[in-house]
Order: C-alpha cells, then structure tokens, then sequence
C-alpha cells in the first residue's frame, strides 16, 4: 500500500456556476499533521463535506487508502476509519457529556433491541469497557469533571471537547478536524492545540481547516492554501508563509 492515505483527483464542485472546489491532484500522506487554509469562499469546507461524504461532487475521485470512496455514505467513510468534527459542534444537548461519548462508541452489533433488553453478559462487559474508555478519553481532554452535565450546559469551547472526544473514542486512522479553535478563547486554543498534537503523535492523521494562521504554522507539518477552490501552494509552514501567492490571496494579511 502507498504512503497516501488520501488521495482527490480532477475533484469539483460548483453552486450556481461559481466554482468551490477545483483540484486537480492531492495525496495527503499518513501520519503528518496537515492544515488547509485560505480566505473565506476559498472552498476549504466544501472539500471536506465531499471527501467526507456529506456532499456529491460534480467530478472526481476521492480514494481511502486506496479504495474508491467516491459518493459514499459519511457512515461508510467512517466505518473505514476516517472521522470529521463541524465548524458548528454537533453533540447532543439532551445526553449528558458521559452519554454522549458512549452513543458515540456504540455500533448495531451491540445496541440491538433484543441484547438491550436481556443485558447479556458479553453487553455488560462490553457497556463497562465503553463507559471505562469514556472516562479515559474525558479526563485527557479535561472535561472528566463534567460526565453527568447536560451536553447543553457546556460551554462553546467545552463543547469542541466533547466533540473531539466522541471522535476519537472510535480509534479513527484519519481525523479531519474543521476549525477546531473557533469561537474558543485563547487558553483553551493552547490546550486543543496539544491535544491534536498529542493525538497526531498517538499516530493518527490528521487534516485541519483553521482559520487561525499562527496556530497552524505552530504545530502543522505541511500546509495547503486554497483560494477561489483550487491549491495555490502546498508546502511547510515556513515556506508558505512568505509565499507571494499566498500573501496576495490574504488580500494583505500578510501580517498574520
């Protein structure tokens, strides 16, 4: 097998005949640690809503570890080990945060109605295995002290937690994280920023769309720039960085 965990050709994707994303050729490679940045409308989300699966592409091809994940269902594409998190926090308001990371690790072969009900002794020791693994996973993402707290009572940054952990209770090979730092103050930006480094050095892959410029240039070990849907550079952190394509597109936020 390559060294490509994922690869896009000849992807597009247009609404209303303007163009969001236009790649001709990607690899992501595994075990690196890579950002997509890029001005807002650069295409960034769109990419990882089609190589996710919760958007078709007008064109293209999107393969997982060598196998043709084009158009599959975001459960399949889950199933086969890559798992995304939302600009927008998806947890469940109504589960406390405990719930929800065990929902999140349950599958159908343990949550049948009928094993529900008799509580077999293979589910019992199955439910504590989850729940043990819950608390591990709560307490490195420091929210451990908020299991029996209603997911609602959380804050905006706490809920970002509680998001990455329902990802990664699941052993993902590959984590796309979309905007992982926004709308979270600065401290807590620091401790997510060890934690994804932490997970990157666990072996997991990672690729990060992040607004966030410094942050990304801190801890990425490759950065792509998107602009108007296409890659206009692809490179380290330090070489991007003073790349003129790159500062142009900013439209003068060279600063950053």
């Amino acid at each position: 097998m390559s060294n490509n965990y994922l690869e896009v050709t000849n992807l597009k994707k247009s609404f209303g005949g303007i163009k969001a994303v236009d790649i001709q050729s990607l690899k992501l490679n595994k075990d690196q640690l890579t950002s997509i940045i890029g001005p807002n409308g650069a295409g960034k989300t769109t990419f990882f809503d089609l190589i996710s699966g919760f958007q078709d592409s007008d064109n293209g091809k999107v393969y997982l570890n060598d196998k043709n994940i084009t158009k599959s269902q975001p459960y399949l594409i889950a199933r086969l080990g890559m798992i995304r998190t939302f600009q927008l926090t998806k947890v469940f308001d109504r589960m406390t945060v405990l719930e929800n990371m065990m929902f999140s690790a349950s599958n159908v072969n343990n949550d049948s109605f009928l094993k529900s009900l008799i509580k077999l002794p293979s589910q019992k020791i199955n439910e504590k295995n989850i729940r043990d693994k819950s608390f591990e996973i709560m307490k490195e993402l420091n929210i451990e002290h908020m299991a029996d707290s209603y997911a609602r009572e959380l804050s905006g940054g706490q809920k970002k937690l509680l998001e990455l952990g329902r990802s990664i209770i699941n052993d993902p090979k590959i984590l796309l994280l979309d905007e992982p730092l926004a709308g979270v103050n600065p401290k807590l930006a620091e401790e997510i920023l060890e934690i994804i480094l932490n997970l990157s050095e666990k072996g997991i892959s990672i690729l990060m769309v992040e607004h966030n410029i410094e942050a990304v240039m801190k801890i990425s070990e490759r950065v792509i720039v998107l602009a108007e849907g296409k890659v206009i550079a692809d490179n380290t952190p330090e070489n991007v960085r003073t790349d003129e394509n790159v500062i142009s597109a900013y439209l003068g936020s060279e600063n950053e």
